[in-house]
């Protein structure tokens, strides 16, 4: 389970990382059940990120992935992503799934922004924030 103040001392731990490296980012932190428990989208980001933050995060989730690995397999299969049902699935970089340490899925971490590719870097700062996540 992914407490609301779990969630928001990643998305602390994920703001400093972002301003360290100079980027605005919105910040999207999912449960198991893709349920939304906590966002933040930083001043002078676009509106939109946040709904591209919340659908890295539920597709990280939902598919037990990191939405890189989930893009990578569309392509291989060369599937369309719309033959997953989902229209909250996304293929882009910057969504990543937190495990538990047997392994389950505890939820997802989705950020976006102008960072050059990075967002899943970002993402990952914050994972230290759950306990019983697998580090």
């Amino acid at each position: 389970m992914i407490t609301v103040a779990e969630a928001q001392a990643a998305i602390k731990k994920i703001v400093a990382a972002t301003e360290a490296a100079g980027f605005l980012v919105a910040i999207a932190i999912v449960d198991e059940n893709t349920d939304l428990v906590a966002a933040y989208r930083m001043d002078g980001s676009r509106p939109r990120w946040m709904k591209v933050a919340q659908r890295k995060a539920h597709t990280a989730c939902a598919m037990d992935r990191t939405t890189d690995a989930f893009q990578e397999e569309i392509v291989r299969r060369g599937l369309q992503i719309s033959y997953y049902g989902d229209p909250m699935f996304t293929g882009l970089t910057g969504g990543i799934p937190i495990f538990a340490q047997d392994g389950s899925t505890m939820g997802g971490i989705g950020v976006t922004g102008k960072t050059n590719m990075r967002d899943a870097e970002l993402a990952a700062a914050g994972l230290d924030c759950f306990a019983g996540a697998k580090h």
